[in-house]
Order: C-alpha cells, then sequence, then structure tokens
C-alpha cells in the first residue's frame, strides 16, 4: 500500500510515500528557515506563502524520488494541527482536492501525536504503553500513551523548551535558529560555570522555561562584558538547565506511572545533550528511549503518513470535510 504524507504545520513544507506503513520511499522537505531568519523568529505570512508557493513541487519531487506514479497512490494522510492556521490549510487543501480526485481515503493527522510516531518508522508496531516526550519550538510535553489513545501528563505553562533556545540566542547575539547554534557552541563551555534554579511549578509534570530567559538577561545585564568574551560557558550553562529538567520530567512520569518505555520527538530531540542524556537513562534508571533518526525528528512528511496509516489501520476515516485546527490538543477529536 502507498501512503502519501502531506506536513505545513509551521515553516516545513513536506511530502513523502510510504510502502506497506514501514518503508520510507521518499521525504522532501522544503524550509522556509531563511527567510524567517532576518526576523528572529517565525513570521506566519511568510509560512504560509512559502507552502503555497512549494507544495506542488515537493510533491512531484517526493514522487519522483519515491518512484511511484499517482494511480499507485491508495492513501493521503494529512498534519489537521497544531500550527499556523495559514500554513495548516495549505496543506489540507492540497490533499483534500488529492483524494476527492483520486477518490481516495483521508486521514487527518496530529502534529504532535507524530512527532512520538516517527519512532514507529523504525520499530514497526509497537505493543504496550509508553511515556511521550513531546521537545519542539513550540510545544514541551509530556503525555502517556495507552490503550490507542494519548492523554497529556504534563505540559510547559509559558515557553517551550525550542522557544527558549530561540530567545536566549538572541539575547546572546547568535544567529536564529537558536536550538543548534547554542547546541554547538555549548560543546566548548563549562556546564556549571552558571547556576539556574528550577522553577517551583504547582503540577510535577509540568515546565516552565520562561524564568531562564530572563535569568539570562539579568545575567548578561550584570557580566555582559565577561560574558562576551567567553559566550561558550554561558551556552553550557543554560543547556545543561534545560536539559536536566526535561529529563527529571521523564524520570518523574516513569516513577509515577511504572512505565519504563520513553518515545521521544521534536525538533530539540536532535540536540547532542539530550539525546546523550536521555539514552543514559537506560543504563541508570532502567528506562528505554527511543529517539528519531536525525531526518524525522524536525517537521517532515514520514511521520505525517506513519501515523496517519496506524490510523487507517484502526479504521478511522476523516473525511472531506475535515478543517485545520491550529489549536488542536494531543489526544483530540479530529
Amino acid at each position: 500500500m502507498i501512503t502519501l504524507g502531506i506536513e505545513t504545520s509551521c515553516d516545513e513544507t513536506s511530502c513523502a510515500f510510504l510502502e506497506d506503513g514501514n518503508k520510507v520511499l521518499s521525504n522532501v522537505i522544503s524550509s522556509s528557515l531563511e527567510r524567517h531568519a532576518p526576523y528572529g523568529g517565525i513570521v506566519p505570512e511568510i509560512a504560509s506563502r512559502h507552502a503555497l508557493e512549494n507544495i506542488r513541487a515537493v510533491f512531484h519531487e517526493a514522487m519522483r524520488k519515491a518512484g511511484v506514479s499517482v494511480s499507485e497512490i491508495q492513501l493521503v494522510c494529512v498534519t489537521q494541527g497544531p500550527g499556523l492556521i495559514g500554513s495548516l490549510l495549505v496543506g489540507i487543501s492540497f490533499a483534500k482536492a488529492f483524494a476527492y480526485s483520486r477518490k481516495l481515503d483521508l486521514i487527518g493527522v496530529n502534529h504532535l501525536e507524530a512527532h512520538l510516531e516517527a519512532n514507529l518508522l523504525e520499530a514497526g508496531e509497537i505493543n504496550g504503553p509508553y511515556l511521550g516526550l513531546i521537545v519542539s519550538g513550540g510545544h514541551t510535553a509530556l503525555v502517556l500513551y495507552q490503550n490507542g489513545t494519548f492523554t497529556p501528563l504534563g505540559h510547559t505553562v509559558d515557553d517551550a523548551v525550542g522557544e527558549a533556545y530561540d530567545k536566549v540566542a538572541k539575547l546572546m547575539g547568535l544567529s536564529y535558529p537558536g536550538g543548534p547554534v547554542i547546541d554547538s557552541l555549548a560543546q566548548q563551555g563549562n556546564p556549571l560555570r552558571y547556576r539556574f534554579t528550577k522553577p517551583k511549578l504547582d503540577q510535577e509534570l509540568d515546565f516552565s522555561f520562561s524564568g531562564i530567559k530572563t535569568a539570562v538577561l539579568h545575567l548578561l545585564e550584570k557580566e555582559g562584558g565577561a560574558i562576551k568574551n567567553q559566550p561558550a560557558d554561558l551556552a553550557a550553562s543554560f543547556q545543561h538547565a534545560a536539559v536536566d529538567w526535561l529529563i527529571e520530567g521523564v524520570k518523574n512520569a516513569s516513577r509515577r506511572t511504572g512505565i519504563k518505555r520513553v518515545f521521544v520527538g521534536g525538533g530539540v530531540s536532535a540536540n547532542s545533550l539530550l539525546r546523550m542524556r536521555l539514552k543514559s537513562l537506560s543504563e541508570e534508571h532502567g528506562i528505554s528511549v527511543m529517539i528519531p533518526k536525525l531526518e524525522f525528528t524536525t517537521d517532515n512528511a514520514a511521520m505525517i503518513a506513519k501515523s496517519g496509516y496506524e490510523k487507517y489501520r484502526k479504521g478511522i476515516r476523516s473525511g472531506l470535510e475535515i478543517s485545520a485546527n491550529p489549536n488542536l490538543k494531543i489526544g483530540g477529536v479530529f
């Protein structure tokens, strides 16, 4: 069975083809990241315009790389939310038109759930429950997957961890996006040079990253000259704290639920320190952790195709009446 996946939730425009739900035949991504860089963040109008201008070319390139024809496509899966409304509508409109013209089933996919299910591209079908850690530019959350259902356990009460990386990078005068820049710079610094206090929260499994951004600002105002000469220490200290809080959240969730299997998803899962610390959980706490290949950590259509295919196998269909839902929650109704 050939499945088409379409992802346009934010600044990436992506199409992918899967064979029998597991074999990735192609996964083409066109990013508008460079067009947002001068503004230090995502500009919704630029993102949606990029998707509109590129969706058709991305689709044909993905089809060419997969070596499939239009007549071979049997299922269409598309991101329904969450995301930017303009970008989402581009992908959904394309998917609905294609599915209608070919009389194919259409599956709407939750972008956040797909980030976790990207792990299934390698693992195949997983039986039993697992914890999910979602870490991206717009979302940071802990969820429980059990009996075919995602249940939220905790989330960020303010900034997502990816947002914190971008904002701290901007404060330090570094380029956008901040995640890869800080990760690279941090490897040259002393992570214990500066200490950041973890915020106190009402819910043990929630996160907060707004305070550390403010702490960095105050530190730069106080020691700007010294930090400017040795920025790697600040980058390393910030990353050490942010990753430590994520790891602590995973350990707390595992302790509370008794579940020792964790799926990780989202762009920040490409972070080198986070990947290292997550893998060490197996040795230290007996927690099995799955992290997608780097190519499947960012927004991509292969994970959308996989997530939609799994829903199709369970008898779920969306229909042509679906529309974009920019505020779709994990575990939300389609």
